[in-house]
């Protein structure tokens, strides 16, 4: 054992055709709905860091208000525009773990 859950499957496939949007920095606002709204159907949200504690450790850190995330896709999915939703993930100016 690997001591971690076993991973679930998605609960939706993705969609044949995507058109994704990519957001910028801690962009969780009315724009994100409105791509949305429009026809994107993957939404990239912009951006997690990797990066090194002191001690060696690796540590997640930054990226947008995962509230809001949460909140925008659950809007998303009850207004009837299912959203597929990632997380890029940063740190090309960081040390990597």
């Amino acid at each position: 054992s690997t001591g971690m859950p076993p991973r679930r499957p998605p609960r939706r496939p993705l969609p044949s055709v995507i058109s994704a949007g990519y957001a910028n920095w801690g962009e969780c606002d009315g724009k994100v709905e409105l791509a949305a709204r429009t026809g994107v159907n993957v939404i990239i949200w912009f951006a997690i860091e990797l990066t090194v504690a002191p001690g060696g450790k690796p540590v997640v850190s930054g990226g947008p208000n995962l509230t809001c995330v949460a909140d925008t896709a659950a809007r998303l999915e009850a207004g009837g525009l299912p959203t597929h939703h990632f997380i890029s993930v940063g740190g090309g100016g960081a040390p990597h773990p």
